[in-house]
């Protein structure tokens, strides 16, 4: 069986974390989640904290392999490792100032891991509120700030209740094309 298929199917024990590391990689981006979902099974102990070492190496220029997933990778290895990722919240929190990051999937790693970065440095809330303003023209990233806004248990903007934009968001079984406001009724 194809891997992607095994991520299809989230047949996860079936893959190894390499195999999975490069869906981070992969074009269509329902298999950068999926890959990440894996990694975040696969990896334990201490092969997860350098997996989330490995990944935070990929988002640098010096690695020579920028990987756009790996944001989605580190925080699936973290909510499935929270005693490794306690070490790696405040950086994870911070890859929202670096605007060479996918900044939707460190959104949405925010949201995976709310109840492990809610006290992170910098606040992921203030963090999200700023970069929101920034990227308010971005309905891809408004949907996942706002998703990760919502289980930190943070006030909604005004501006973005009303906001009936088509995002793309990855729901857990797919990527799916949704208005902003009904979002916000499903999240």
């Amino acid at each position: 069986m194809k891997a992607e298929e095994l991520l299809e199917r989230r047949e996860f024990e079936k893959l190894t974390p390499k195999v999975a590391m490069k869906f981070l990689y992969h074009p269509n981006e329902f298999y950068r989640f999926r890959g990440a979902e894996a990694l975040g099974y696969l990896c334990k102990g201490e092969k997860a904290r350098n997996y989330i070492l490995r990944l935070f190496w990929h988002l640098s220029d010096e690695s020579g392999a920028y990987c756009i997933g790996a944001p989605l990778g580190i925080a699936e290895i973290g909510l499935n490792n929270p005693e490794v990722f306690e070490g790696f919240k405040n950086r994870f929190v911070s890859l929202l100032d670096d605007w060479e990051v996918e900044r939707k999937y460190v959104a949405y790693g925010i949201a995976r891991t709310a109840h492990l970065v809610k006290d992170a440095y910098p606040n992921p809330v203030e963090k999200l509120l700023e970069v929101l303003k920034e990227l308010k023209d971005n309905p891809d990233f408004v949907a996942y700030a706002l998703f990760a806004l919502k289980r930190l248990k943070a006030e909604i903007p005004n501006e973005f209740k009303k906001d009936c934009r088509f995002a793309k968001f990855y729901d857990g079984e797919g990527i799916k094309s949704i208005r902003i406001c009904e979002l916000l009724d499903i999240i």
